[in-house]
């Protein structure tokens, strides 16, 4: 029998390709082979604006059908912001002004429909890297050489900085006595979680990201709230980091580093990731996901109690492993890399490390 455990890249050197869109069909503005920086500009695009409803009758304080009478703007009309819709009462009667400069779309139903005018977007590389491929008016392809780490969980936001290592341990957590002066502008890279203190402390010096094992659950909501990434590199919860994923944090301390919170899960599989720029070296292949079966002397990493995020090698399998509710299940005989006595996980309880 065969398992086909779920894939985390954590690659000390490869070449990763990355899709850089444009929002809307619009102008690309480098050529393929052309090196890029993080805050280089690839390419413009024009995208529609927003659309505004004004509840006129609301504001007015009358009936749905009576609007049409104290209206003092027509359909396709242009308006400013501030600029009177409609109005009841005279000099010093109620009126109804509209929040933002735009055009009437519509109108009906006690209600008026504001179109904004379309805004120009400018897109950015945001990666060191080379531009591998040009889709005409749709976007490019960079091509990144460097360590690529892929994470659990992220808020969705994008940056760019030096990393700091504040922790000793992957075990230990990020204390905010550690987020000084000396963290502003960069990468914090912790271990085990954070609470809220680190975070008003990095809001404070401005950092560009952190990096940490889990984000303990009652700070999500705080966390969604950042406006720099926050990456988790195994979930939800204390839980420390791997140790092969903070040796190599730990490794490239000073560095820069590309940041991506963004991920989605199911349908489109997106995982949050890190990028550590590096030179490319002779025979340097380019990152695959190819679906494998595990083998033995695969790297695992377990991602649920009671040994979740012990990494190691697999000695072993399949071998019958009897859970703590009784059922029997398909293990692996995995060698941690800590060096204690060999586990026996559940297959269902691995991912592979690629």
């Amino acid at each position: 029998m065969r398992f086909y455990p779920p894939q985390t890249v954590v690659s000390p050197l490869t070449l990763i390709r990355r899709e850089r869109p444009l929002p809307a069909p619009g102008e690309i503005l480098v050529r393929e082979g052309e090196r890029v920086d993080p805050v280089h500009v690839i390419g413009r695009a024009r995208v529609p604006g927003e659309f505004r409803i004004v509840n006129i009758a609301r504001s007015l304080n009358i009936p749905a059908r009576a609007v049409r009478r104290y209206l003092k703007v027509k359909l396709n009309q242009e308006v400013k912001r501030g600029q009177v819709l409609a109005a009841r009462g005279g000099l010093v009667g109620q009126t109804c002004r509209s929040p933002i400069d735009g055009e009437v779309a519509a109108a009906g139903g006690g209600r008026v429909i504001i179109k904004a005018p379309p805004r120009e977007v400018e897109v950015r590389a945001g990666y060191y890297g080379t531009v591998a491929r040009v889709v005409p008016d749709q976007g490019v392809i960079i091509q990144v050489s460097g360590t690529l780490i892929q994470g659990a969980w992220g808020n969705e936001q994008e940056g760019v900085g030096v990393l700091r290592t504040t922790v000793e341990k992957p075990e230990e957590a990020l204390q905010g006595e550690s987020v000084n002066g000396s963290c502003r502008g960069t990468i914090l890279v912790g271990g085990s979680g954070l609470d809220r203190e680190v975070l008003e402390r990095a809001l404070e010096l401005q950092v560009r990201g952190i990096i940490v094992g889990g984000i303990p659950p009652e700070l999500l909501e705080k966390v969604w709230e950042l406006p720099f990434p926050l990456i988790a590199t195994e979930g939800i919860g204390a839980v420390p980091m791997s140790a092969r994923i903070f040796q190599l944090l730990s490794t490239h301390d000073g560095r820069e580093a590309v940041i991506d919170g963004r991920f989605r899960s199911r349908l489109k599989a997106l995982r949050p990731e890190i990028i550590i720029p590096l030179p490319a070296e002779p025979g340097t292949d380019r990152l695959r996901f190819q679906d494998a079966p595990l083998q033995v002397g695969d790297r695992v990493r377990a991602v649920r109690a009671p040994h979740t995020g012990v990494t190691g090698t697999v000695l072993d399998l399949p071998i019958t492993a009897r859970t703590a509710t009784g059922a029997r299940l398909p293990a692996a005989k995995v060698q941690p890399e800590n060096g204690k006595d060999p586990l026996l996980i559940p297959v269902v309880n691995l991912e592979v490390l690629r």
